[in-house]
């Protein structure tokens, strides 16, 4: 299954979403836009599919914000060494 890849992007003086070459936007400050973004990969993760967040921008390079299946590896790992001890 591929990964869905939403892009957090400085243009213009302003932040927009890009997945796919579709972008969204503008939103009014780099959190705002990172939050947004967040929030859609995770509900792509709910629906069983894997997504990521990376930011570029000033003082971001391609900088990775969110991965859901680093996420869910850790959550698997964490529990595997809870229920061993």
């Amino acid at each position: 299954m591929p990964t869905s890849i939403y892009i957090v992007i400085y243009v213009r003086d302003r932040w927009f979403i890009d997945l796919d070459g579709v972008s969204d936007g503008p939103f009014p400050t780099l959190e705002s836009a990172m939050a947004e973004a967040v929030s859609r990969a995770a509900e792509t993760s709910r629906k069983g599919g894997r997504s990521e967040v990376r930011v570029a921008g000033p003082g971001h390079e391609n900088e990775l914000i969110y991965q859901s299946a680093a996420r869910s590896l850790l959550s698997r790992t964490v529990a595997a060494v809870a229920s061993h001890h």
